[in-house]
């Protein structure tokens, strides 16, 4: 279930002692990592024994991992994992519960920030992230931490509520042409069922950024107290004039467009004839909340 690579998988025990296919064992950070049974005892001990850009993976166990202080994630293009649960379903729609997964961390550190990356090529995936502390993180991205990928993630914002607990945050501008954040099948959640908790936005972008994608995404609240934005972005709004220009095309038919999204303020298709392009189940973004067929 882990991603393919040519690189080295290392491995971080939730606590110190574990068990793996029924044996037991004690995590350390004096251990190499290299095999369930010789976990690492902490997530940021065993990010810094990875090499940059060479594929290694650092795989979370099944179990609560905690962290008394930011997991600095400052390697560039590695990933970090935990144990997914069930069958992964990538279709047109997002799961309305999020992904099962079977691992989680937290950080019970003063500034609560999880995760810092200040890297780029990041990948993060299969994991359930929980910020507890008073304007806490889930992720906190620095222009550096260009084309960062968070995956089938819960981020669950249930802790001590505050206005400043963001899940994922950019804090500076995010123009540079390669930062493109792109955030997938992940699933948000403010509150408990219980309780009410008035948090920040699952996603702040405090400044102005490009080449953001935010795909195929639930975000919940199950406070009885009002969510801030669930997505903010306070910089400026970019439009493309034609998404899919076929104006030189000359055949009935030759362009087909299936299952595609575009921006607000876009025309989606632009071509001579109305029949140069066929589209079936493609979207306009409107910036009034709903979502218009785009017809060719």
């Amino acid at each position: 279930m882990l991603p393919q690579t040519a690189g080295r998988i290392f491995w971080v025990a939730p606590a110190d002692g574990y068990t793996v296919e029924g044996r037991s064992y004690s995590a350390s950070d004096g251990n190499d990592g290299l095999s369930p049974e010789r976990a690492f005892r902490t997530v940021d001990y065993g990010h810094n024994q990875m090499t940059a850009s060479v594929g290694d993976i650092l795989v979370l166990l099944p179990g609560a991992h905690t962290s008394t202080a930011t997991v600095a994630l400052d390697v560039a293009g590695v990933t970090i994992v935990g144990i997914p649960g069930g069958a992964h379903e990538h279709g047109s729609r997002s799961s309305s519960s999020g992904p099962l997964n079977k691992s989680s961390i937290t950080n019970t550190g003063t500034a609560g920030i999880i995760f810092t990356v200040t890297a780029a090529d990041v990948e993060v995936a299969y994991l359930d992230i929980e910020p507890t502390a008073a304007g806490g993180r889930g992720f906190s991205v620095t222009l550096a931490g260009a084309r960062l990928y968070v995956h089938d993630c819960n981020i669950i914002m249930d802790g001590t509520a505050s206005v400043t607990t963001y899940g994922i945050h950019y804090p500076d501008d995010v123009t540079g042409v390669n930062a493109r954040p792109w955030i997938r099948n992940c699933y948000f959640a403010s509150g408990t069922i219980s309780t009410s908790g008035a948090n920040g936005p699952a996603i702040l972008f405090a400044g102005t950024v490009r080449g953001a994608i935010i795909e195929n995404c639930t975000f919940e609240l199950l406070g009885t107290a009002a969510w801030a934005d669930a997505i903010l972005n306070t910089g400026i709004t970019n439009e493309m004039t034609d998404a899919i220009d076929c104006t030189l095309a000359s055949t009935n038919g030759g362009t087909k467009v299936f299952r595609c999204y575009f921006m607000e303020g876009s025309d989606a298709f632009e071509a001579t004839v109305t029949l140069d392009i066929v589209a079936a189940e493609c979207y306009l973004a409107n910036s009034t909340g709903s979502i218009l067929a785009a017809s060719a």
